[in-house]
């Protein structure tokens, strides 16, 4: 998804974005007082999961195909909506 945003906004402005490390120390450090991060670390196990997969076989039986939207077209109207393209 990072790549994703960044070759969106490199197309638009010229200048791709840099990609840094979630700060995962800063997170633990404040946990303690944010509900929000202890939920985050608590969910952290799927980051580090590859396989980690929803099943949509129920939505393919239903629909008899999966719609699918290139991943950089997606992103790119999202950012476009979010007023965060040029």
């Amino acid at each position: 998804m990072a790549y994703a945003i960044r070759r969106v906004v490199a197309r638009h402005s010229g200048k791709a974005p840099k990609i840094a490390a979630f700060p995962l120390r800063l997170i633990r450090l404040l946990a303690p007082f944010l509900e929000t991060l202890r939920e985050l670390l608590e969910m952290r196990y799927l980051w580090q999961q590859p396989g980690v997969r929803m099943d949509n076989a129920k939505l393919v039986s239903a629909l008899g195909w999966e719609p699918l939207t290139p991943l950089d077209a997606a992103v790119e109207k999202t950012l476009k909506r979010l007023k965060c393209l040029p």
